[in-house]
């Protein structure tokens, strides 16, 4: 049995990675702000420690005593991101994790990144071993995002035990169900076209991931990674397609006529008002694209990872949305 310190844990992916290890019995313990929701946590089980990924003493305290961490906290790309509060939570709270790690002496950091500041352009490339693009985005989300993957693989030059997960557009159920429907979350996107309230997304290759698949798939590159090495956590490659293709195949599957619309990239002010700048920067660097033409990753021959088909994740979120009386049955 081991003592994980998690991060981010009443999010979309923390909860489930929270829920994973309890149930395969692991002990977990969470650094939470004292406003989060942290009910479905604590019932499952996990020691709750109050704190603010921004403050290196409180991360510190919340990690004494556990031998590895999973560091999934992090700000999403919002439609408004101011980047000081970017900086502090995404480069400086994994900077934070890590430190506590080494004084700590913990067995291994497992940080949740993105792919998005990849160059995935030269056939055959796998994106584990892309390059950064010459040009990312300068968003906040995928300059502090960077510069956090900057940061863990410096560390992992060094001698420390880093791995980092990069997951795709992450949907599906979750334990805390505030944090599941956030504002930033794919859940809420996919919500707002089968209640028909979503009537156009901007176009741009997706690649969807099932929450309980990205939260399996760091918890194997914590017991079976490689310390350097990163980890696509997406979802199967044919189901690679854009967010209003998603929303119309889910809305078919639910039995609900409503239908979203595919918006080509544009200099629109109006798209970055309404996707925000992080969803402009990828739909304008992926334009063109059907999906991904890359070598097959790593991830699945030294992890065992094997993502869920993407009819049956979306089958499973109809129904836990259901369940919620979030729409209808």
């Amino acid at each position: 049995m081991t003592t994980v310190f998690v991060t981010g844990a009443t999010g979309l992916t923390g909860s489930n990675v929270c829920h994973q290890l309890i149930e395969r019995g692991d002990e977990v313990r969470a650094l939470v702000r004292p406003t989060s929701d942290t009910a479905a946590l604590a019932e499952m089980g996990v020691e709750l420690v109050e704190g603010d990924i921004k403050e290196a003493a409180d991360v510190r305290r919340a990690a004494e005593g556990c031998e590895a961490a999973i560091h999934t906290a992090a700000l999403l790309g919002a439609s408004q991101q101011d980047m000081t509060e970017f900086e502090a939570v995404n480069a400086a709270g994994t900077t934070h994790v890590l430190d506590a790690a080494a004084a700590l002496g913990m067995r291994r950091v497992v940080a949740l990144s993105t792919g998005t500041f990849f160059d995935d352009t030269a056939p055959g490339v796998s994106l584990e071993d892309a390059p950064v693009a010459d040009q990312s985005s300068g968003d906040p989300y995928n300059q502090t995002k960077l510069a956090a993957f900057n940061e863990a693989h410096a560390r992992a030059d060094a001698g420390q035990d880093v791995v980092t997960c990069h997951p795709g557009a992450i949907f599906g159920p979750a334990p805390v169900v505030s944090r599941a429907l956030a504002m930033t979350s794919f859940n809420r996107v996919l919500r707002g076209a089968l209640r028909g309230k979503l009537t156009a997304y901007i176009r741009f290759p997706v690649t969807w991931v099932l929450a309980t698949d990205v939260a399996w798939g760091s918890i194997a590159a914590l017991d079976r990674g490689v310390s350097g090495e990163r980890y696509m956590l997406q979802g199967q490659p044919d189901d690679v397609m854009s967010v209003a293709a998603c929303c119309n195949r889910l809305c078919e599957m639910a039995g609900i006529d409503h239908r979203v619309q595919d918006v080509d990239p544009s200099d629109d002010p109006d798209l970055a008002a309404a996707f925000g700048p992080t969803m402009v920067a990828i739909a304008e660097k992926r334009s063109g694209e059907d999906g991904p033409s890359r070598a097959a990753p790593r991830t699945a021959a030294r992890l065992g990872y094997d993502p869920t088909p993407l009819d049956d994740g979306l089958r499973q979120l109809i129904d836990w949305l259901r369940e919620l009386g979030q729409i209808p049955a």
